[in-house]
C-alpha cells in the first residue's frame, strides 16, 4: 500500500505563474503570493499546474519555478511539482530533476494529444515511477487531457510503487465519490474542483483539496474549508462553499482563465501578473465585470 508514503492531508493550492507585460516569469509576484498562502493557512503548494499555465513553460522554466518555491516554502508544508507531459522520456527528466531540489512529489496527469490507451497511460507512470522513485500526485482532468483516470484505472495504478494520491478534477461528482470507493484506502484522494465541491468531497472521505480560483482570491475564508468540515462545523463550511460557487460560477463569465483569476488577484493585491499568449489579459470591460464580482462578494484587498 502506497499511502504510508507520504502525509498529504488538508488545503493545497495550485498557484498561478505571474509574468510581466513582456511575457517573463516575475518572480518576486510569484514568491509574495505563495507567502501570502502560506500565512492565510495553505497546506501544500503544487507548482506548474494548469492554473500555473504549464503548457506555456518551458522545461527550464518550470525547474526555475519549482527550485523558487522549494526556497520560499523550506519544510513548511509540501511542494509539489507539476511535472507532466506527452513524452514518458521528458516527464522521467523533468521529475527527477524536482526531485533533487527538494520537492515533496510531482503531480503528473496522462499523456495528452497523443491519444494514448489504458495500457499505454499504465505504462507510463509504471516507468515513471521506477525510474524517478518520487510520490506520485495523478492528476486526473479528462476535458484538457482526453483521458479519464476512472475508478477502474486506478485499481492498476494504485498498486504502482510510488503513486501516493490523485487530484480528481473530472466534472462528475460521483466519479468522486466512487474514487474513494476503490483506492481511497490505498492512496490519498483529493478533489479538484474545489470552489464546487470541496466540502461534499471531503465530507464523502476525500482527504484535501487542491484549489485554484478561490483561495488565491478569497484567501483564509476559502481555505478554512477544510479545518471547517475536520471541525465539524459544517454550517460555516457550507456557507463559505456556498461563496466559492458564487465566485466560480461568475468569474467563468468574464474572461478566459486564468487570466480571469489574475486580474482578481491583481485588483486584490496578491500579485498575479499577467497571463502569457495566446492567453489575453482581460479587456477594460471584463475587468470591471470582475471588479463587480469582487464588489458584490465583498471581497477585500489583501492585508
Amino acid at each position: 500500500m502506497n499511502k504510508g508514503k507520504v502525509d498529504w492531508r488538508g488545503a493545497y493550492v495550485a498557484v498561478v505563474t505571474p509574468f510581466t507585460a513582456d511575457g517573463e516569469i516575475d518572480e518576486a509576484a510569484f514568491r509574495k503570493n505563495i507567502e501570502f498562502l502560506l500565512e492565510e493557512g495553505a497546506d501544500g503548494i503544487v507548482v506548474s499546474g494548469c492554473t500555473g499555465e504549464a503548457w506555456a513553460l518551458d522545461p527550464d522554466e518550470r525547474v526555475r519555478l519549482f527550485k523558487l518555491a522549494v526556497n520560499v516554502v523550506g519544510k513548511k508544508v509540501p511542494v509539489i511539482a507539476g511535472t507532466g507531459g506527452v513524452s514518458t522520456r521528458g516527464v522521467i527528466e523533468l521529475s527527477r530533476r524536482a526531485k533533487e531540489l527538494g520537492t515533496a512529489g510531482v503531480m503528473i496527469l496522462p499523456p495528452y494529444y497523443c491519444m494514448a490507451g489504458r495500457r499505454e497511460v499504465i505504462a507510463h507512470y509504471q516507468a515513471i515511477s521506477d525510474a524517478v522513485r518520487h510520490p506520485i500526485l495523478l492528476y486526473n482532468i479528462p476535458r484538457r487531457v482526453g483521458f479519464n483516470l476512472t475508478p477502474e484505472v486506478l485499481h492498476e495504478l494504485a498498486e504502482v510503487d510510488w503513486v501516493v494520491a490523485i487530484k480528481e478534477s473530472s466534472g462528475d461528482f460521483i466519479q468522486v465519490e466512487a474514487t474513494i470507493l476503490e483506492v481511497g484506502c490505498r492512496i490519498t484522494v483529493f478533489t479538484g474542483h474545489s470552489a464546487e465541491r470541496a466540502v461534499p468531497a471531503l465530507v464523502m472521505g476525500a482527504e484535501g483539496f487542491v484549489s485554484s480560483m478561490e483561495s488565491q482570491v478569497m484567501g483564509r475564508e476559502a481555505l478554512e474549508m477544510y479545518a471547517l468540515v475536520r471541525r465539524g462545523d459544517l454550517a460555516r463550511a457550507s456557507a463559505v462553499q456556498l461563496r466559492t460557487l458564487d465566485l466560480d460560477e461568475s468569474m467563468r463569465k468574464a474572461g478566459t482563465f486564468p487570466a480571469n483569476l489574475k486580474a482578481a488577484m491583481n485588483l486584490l493585491g496578491r500579485t498575479g501578473g499577467y497571463p502569457r499568449p495566446p492567453i489575453l489579459p482581460l479587456t477594460p470591460a471584463q475587468l470591471d465585470e470582475v471588479r463587480g464580482i469582487l464588489d458584490r462578494l465583498r471581497i477585500r484587498a489583501a492585508a
